[in-house]
């Protein structure tokens, strides 16, 4: 891959990259509050409804290690150009969709789309960009992403409100033939396929790992944890996964390299970036039920609320990427886990009573956190091994959007576990009760942001600034 060294060449690449996310971002948050009028379009219940949400991010974290290893062997452009195809043409299958059944399966393929656009934005920072532009590209991608996230309920409500639910799906293809356009002009041109074996097997294992493991964290909220369906789909999550390291260490071309894992510095960052979308994102799942249940905010106010978070995101997100780029990513990673430890505390012990000072400062702090988020990404592809800088930027994919798929659910499980809910909506559950769910929650979630910090500290940049920094910079531009 060709180093981009001039300035608009980078810009370019840069839009390209916000592109991509945003787009990913905003279409995995603007169903959710549609999903009502659909349930009442074509007549389901909303047990049956979540799986319009359900199998585009099974989908997402199951394929994009895949798409990443594939658009790494010289075809990224038209990886990345063939997924918007696919998401922009099922993104119109699925607006025009007449029943459940024809949306559901449109669902799954936008979702093999959106996966291959996750996977290869942080591969193009990594094969485009210089090493001391790392940290720029991994801040304007959690700019993008908290952008399309936060976007996402506003516009999918105005959508939904004035013209039908339909119309959050049609909106992708009118932006999605011009991405196409934009994105063959901003991206470089591929060096040419390279021909090798490609681990089919071990391919087939973790999508089943994933997808069964998902299922089995999200159902376990909606159907209790001792149910057959959940035990079943546990146990073959355990055994894909089990199959799939064993394969992965005997493959001669494997699928992932689990040799990377033997490093004493890989582990803790990967960890720690994954932790902190697991908690980030869980934390942010619930919010919404307190604002609604405890709060008595309108979908409205909360969705201004909300975008509070993405606002800080937006503003410090690539000056941090900058910096970090200059002074190194260690701190900026503790900094990120700080900032999710304080939210953390401040929601065990939140209460009505104290007004909007600490709901605010939940979301500045929120806004920290994934602007700072961006240097703790880069630090997997620092600390991989040489060579696989591209598997790095994968796993960056990875541990970013199953951590937040993971996150959602798996605090959904803690709240109805920890509560004893079972199968009971959080919006049908009485104030006391919920608190008492979200308080425990949120304190498993502070152990876990505090782990996360302990793991990021812990790893030392793996070069000086002075040594990563000066001799790029003295290259022209």
């Amino acid at each position: 891959m060709t180093i981009i060294r001039d300035s608009k060449g980078q810009a370019f690449l840069l839009i390209a990259i916000v592109f991509v996310v945003f787009m990913d971002g905003l279409d995995a948050s603007i169903v959710n509050i549609a999903l009502p009028y659909i349930t009442s379009s074509f007549m389901i219940d909303a047990g049956t409804a979540v799986w319009i949400t359900m199998v585009y991010f099974m989908m997402m974290a199951s394929l994009l290690l895949i798409f990443g290893r594939l658009a790494d062997r010289g075809i990224i452009k038209k990886i990345l150009i063939a997924g918007l195809i696919v998401f922009s043409v099922f993104s119109l299958s699925c607006g025009l969709s007449n029943t459940f059944e024809t949306l559901l399966i449109s669902r799954v393929f936008q979702g093999i789309g959106a996966a291959i656009m996750g996977a290869c934005s942080p591969l193009l920072c990594v094969r485009f960009l210089p090493e001391n532009k790392l940290g720029i590209g991994m801040g304007v991608i959690a700019a993008g992403a908290s952008i399309g996230y936060a976007s996402g309920p506003a516009l999918g409500g105005i959508l939904t409100e004035y013209l039908s639910w339909h119309w959050i799906f049609l909106i992708n293809v009118p932006i999605g033939m011009a991405g196409i356009v934009f994105l063959m002009r901003a991206i470089p041109k591929d060096k040419g396929y390279v021909r090798s074996y490609f681990d089919l097997p071990g391919s087939i294992l973790i999508v089943v790992s994933i997808i069964t493991g998902i299922f089995a964290l999200e159902r376990s909220t909606h159907i209790g944890f001792g149910n057959v369906q959940i035990v079943a789909a546990t146990m073959v999550c355990v055994i894909s996964t089990i199959s799939f390291i064993i394969w992965e260490r005997h493959c001669e071309a494997p699928l992932l390299n689990l040799k990377i894992f033997s490093s004493r510095t890989f582990c803790p960052v990967f960890a720690a970036y994954f932790l902190i979308n697991l908690v980030g994102t869980g934390k942010w799942y619930l919010v919404p039920f307190y604002l609604a249940l405890i709060m008595g905010f309108d979908s409205a106010t909360s969705g201004m609320y909300m975008f509070i978070q993405a606002a800080i995101t937006v503003i410090i997100s690539v000056p941090i990427g900058r910096w970090s780029d200059r002074v190194g990513r260690r701190w900026f990673s503790v900094g990120s886990c700080l900032a999710m430890a304080i939210s953390c505390t401040i929601l065990i012990f939140i209460d009505p009573s104290m007004g909007l000072f600490p709901l605010i400062s939940v979301a500045i702090l929120s806004g920290i956190l994934w602007g700072f988020s961006g240097p703790a990404a880069g630090r997997i592809v620092e600390h991989v091994q040489e060579g696989e800088e591209g598997t790095g930027a994968a796993l960056i994919a990875v541990s970013g959007y199953l951590g937040a798929t993971v996150g959602a659910a798996f605090f959904a499980a803690l709240f109805s576990f920890i509560n004893n809910s079972g199968n009971v909506p959080f919006t049908d559950l009485d104030p006391a009760t919920f608190l008492y769910g979200f308080h425990g929650v949120m304190l498993i979630g502070l152990m876990l942001a505090i782990v996360a910090m302990f793991l990021s500290a812990v790893v030392k940049d793996k070069r000086s600034p002075e040594i990563v920094v000066t001799p790029v910079l003295r290259q022209p531009l």
